[in-house]
């Protein structure tokens, strides 16, 4: 295929008006354009109809079903055992025995149980970080405060 459009040729009035072609020639391309667009379309359609049957797609290709429905059932199996054991969990026996390991650790191993007292130097940081956090948050507070409240104060 060229540039332009088909069919028509350049050319000045009385060159062009020689060279035109008969109509009944141009209908026949036409119509020759127009059955293979019908068979294109044709053809297009057919893919669409076979793309779309699912029990065709499971003929042509099996493994890929029988991969996606593994995975399914095990997504599945994964939740459901995930909910099955978040409710064991919340059995009184299950959380007796949770407490009894637990207290056996405290008691073989205090030292990993709790620490003691948190250093100096520890609280001091605690502090200076609590009390900028609240000059800063009272100064957010304020100044949002003051950019509402004034302007609708001088309308």
């Amino acid at each position: 295929m060229g540039e332009g459009t088909s069919g028509v040729k350049e050319g000045n009035g009385a060159a062009s008006a020689a060279q035109e072609r008969a109509p009944r020639e141009i209908e026949r391309d036409i119509e020759h354009l127009r059955t293979r667009l019908d068979r294109s379309l044709a053809e297009l359609d057919r893919r669409r109809h076979e793309l779309m049957n699912v029990k065709l797609q499971m003929r042509k290709h099996p493994v890929v079903f029988i991969g996606a429905g593994a995975v399914v059932v095990l997504l599945l199996g994964g939740v459901g055992f995930a909910i099955y054991r978040s409710h064991k969990r919340e059995e009184i026996p299950q959380k007796a025995k949770r407490l009894r390991i637990a207290i056996g650790r405290a008691v073989d191993e205090p030292h990993k149980v709790a620490r003691g007292d948190a250093p100096v130097w520890e609280k001091i940081v605690a502090a200076v970080g609590t009390t900028i956090a609240v000059s800063l948050t009272k100064k957010i507070i304020e100044r949002t405060w003051n950019e509402t409240v004034q302007p609708s104060r001088s309308r």
